[in-house]
């Protein structure tokens, strides 16, 4: 992306920005389970705080088109209070006319949180008018939100059509992350691709299998490529479903040189005598529900993420919730973080429920790049150009 203004501190001191963050965490029972994505956003508020700029955060918060309390941001005030080490003035309207007067008197050693955009049905309309009020409550505009930019909702979408606009340093850190993944001529270069449903993934297997070395597959994406090859007759894989494009991928993988690595064994529940015992069966089993690669299977990844210089891995390649089916994510999840902190690996995690697994394995940290962005992240390796990418026309850059 072509940036060709810098904004500096000094510019922003005393402005209102107006930040887009997605602060949609994952809850149980009133307990953020997973607060990456409010950490996420933690280089672009403390520029703006080394700035003493006025911070005006606004987010939505799950899928809610009508205000109630169990979404309400408020409930995640307080850990945004102490990642951020401010103190957080809450609104709880973000077009109450009280709202201007609020951000006017508020000092700048605070942070403005508004309520969930999504209380308002504008939001996912993409309503211009919306925007534009939304707009009008600051003087500059940061989108901080890889994650949701692949909406084209009013805060993603509208409000830089109004505002002097930039995207933050962790959005910023992301493209360019992803980017050097796509475009570096590093080889052999490895994506290993999960998850339940091969509808999701079409294409971003296309676009993978023209760029890589080697494409892995975990998860239901496997088996539905081992049915179309007549290797599994497990019968909860429909060989028929999406056929022309398995055979498109797997003709483009020879067509470009990229190696498909199938599981060939699954960690699995086997119907015996009236009630299902865990067992590890082959590709060719009909009579196991699988819930994971086996451990022959798991060596074969291992192997080749350790011939690899450059490793991305969006989907768990197993149900990693629940042990022994946790196995094979993470196993190959402490092989690619061993070779990532020997500096022999350069490791890209991206998908909501594979960034999950690895904060579960508590190995995030051991790893180059964990995303916090599911669809989002899907969308921009397909090649599609994000709304809140399109919307940045003409954008500074933090610096």
């Amino acid at each position: 992306m072509h940036n060709s203004k810098a904004i500096t501190r000094k510019d922003l001191k005393n402005k209102r920005v107006l930040v887009r963050v997605d602060f949609n965490v994952p809850m149980d029972d009133g307990v953020i389970q997973d607060n990456s994505r409010i950490k996420n956003a933690f280089s672009t508020i403390k520029f703006l705080k080394d700035a003493q700029a006025k911070i005006i955060l606004i987010s939505h918060f799950g899928k809610t088109t009508y205000p109630n309390q169990i979404q309400s941001l408020k409930i995640i005030a307080d850990e945004v209070s102490r990642e951020y080490n401010s103190k957080i003035i809450f609104v709880d309207n973000c077009l109450d006319k009280k709202a201007n007067t609020i951000i006017k008197e508020a000092s700048t050693d605070s942070i403005i949180l508004m309520e969930n955009l999504r209380f308002h049905l504008e939001e996912e309309k993409c309503d211009m008018k919306f925007a534009k009020r939304l707009a009008g409550l600051a003087d500059f505009y940061i989108n901080e939100a890889f994650s949701t930019s692949h909406r084209r909702h009013a805060s993603i979408f509208a409000i830089p059509q109004f505002l002097p606009h930039a995207l933050g340093l962790s959005f910023k850190k992301e493209i360019e992350t992803i980017d050097k993944f796509l475009d570096d001529a590093e080889s052999p270069k490895m994506c290993i691709i999960g998850g339940a449903k091969l509808s999701t993934k079409i294409n971003l297997l296309k676009n993978l299998v023209k760029r890589v070395d080697k494409l892995a597959l975990g998860g239901g994406i496997a088996g539905a490529f081992l049915s179309f090859l007549g290797n599994s007759s497990l019968k909860i894989f429909n060989s028929e479903e999406f056929k022309e494009d398995v055979k498109e991928i797997i003709k483009n993988s020879q067509s470009y040189n990229c190696e498909l690595i199938m599981p060939m064994d699954f960690s699995a529940l086997v119907s015996s005598g009236g009630a299902f015992h865990h067992a590890i069966v082959s590709a060719e089993n009909d009579n196991a529900t699988i819930f994971d690669i086996g451990p022959n299977s798991v060596e074969l990844f291992k192997r080749h993420v350790r011939e690899s210089k450059m490793v991305l891995w969006n989907g768990p390649v197993g149900l990693f919730e629940k042990a022994p089916f946790d196995f094979g994510t993470l196993s190959i999840a402490k092989d690619v973080a061993r070779l990532t902190r020997d500096k022999k690996l350069i490791s890209i995690i991206g998908g909501g429920d594979t960034s999950f697994a690895m904060n579960k394995f508590k190995i995030s940290q051991d790893l180059s790049y964990v995303s916090t962005a599911g669809g989002a992240f899907l969308s921009y390796l397909e090649g599609t150009e994000l709304p809140g990418i399109k919307a940045m026309k003409d954008p500074y850059v933090l610096t």
